[in-house]
């Protein structure tokens, strides 16, 4: 693991975190989609969306993501059954 100290600053009316250009380059991220999780422990973890295909358009992913968020006490109760 490699870590790397940076600032969060504001860009509009969002935040944001640089990623060195030398890991964007590494895992080729360069104009690619991303998932931004925040898990339980308090993280915030960015993970590669690779395996987009023709029939998942970002707005789906948007739209299952918006759910999951709404929903994830619920879903989390469902998973615990």
């Amino acid at each position: 693991m490699t870590l790397e100290v940076r600032k969060v600053f504001k860009v509009g009316n969002s935040f944001a975190v640089s990623i060195p250009s030398e890991w964007v380059r590494q895992m080729r991220l360069e104009d690619q989609l991303v998932q931004v999780l925040r898990n339980d422990q308090g993280e915030i973890v960015v993970k590669p969306l690779y395996e987009v295909t023709a029939d998942i358009t970002p707005d789906f992913v948007q739209a299952v993501d918006n759910f999951v968020t709404e929903y994830e006490d619920v879903l989390r109760r469902l998973a615990d059954r």
